[in-house]
């Protein structure tokens, strides 16, 4: 992505293996990437195992990069997590939906209430 484009939100199913990996629930939860407190590790770890993975949301930093996709968590553009590419099982990308611009004939005709229509009878 360039510096110049919108990050775009982004949500990348990833493996369990990754939330697996040594500290990485922990930085995950520090980041705010997910929520919650240790308490919960047990069933955010529980709930990822049977599932087969689990979701981070955030904004689009890298996809283009060798190692991994680059997000940033929810609310933290400052800070950037890598995911492997051997850990992401899909990912989606949205957009905000930009303003539609209505020109002319066309906005005159926008403001006009719908004319009822009557079933008609045969």
């Amino acid at each position: 992505m360039s510096t110049t484009e919108p990050r775009r939100h982004v949500l990348v199913w990833v493996a369990q293996e990754f939330l697996e990996s040594e500290g990485m629930l922990h930085i995950l939860q520090e980041s705010g990437a997910v929520p919650g407190q240790e308490k919960d590790w047990e069933k955010i770890v529980e709930a990822c195992e049977n599932s087969g993975g689990f979701a981070l949301a955030g904004t689009l930093v890298d996809v283009n990069h060798g190692a991994g996709i680059w997000i940033s968590p929810p609310g933290d553009a400052g800070l950037e997590i890598m995911i492997p590419w051997h850990s992401v099982r899909s990912v989606v990308t949205a957009e905000e939906q930009h303003q539609i611009k209505i020109f002319g004939l066309v906005k005159e005709l926008a403001k006009k209430p719908p004319v009822p229509t009557t079933p008609h009878s045969l």
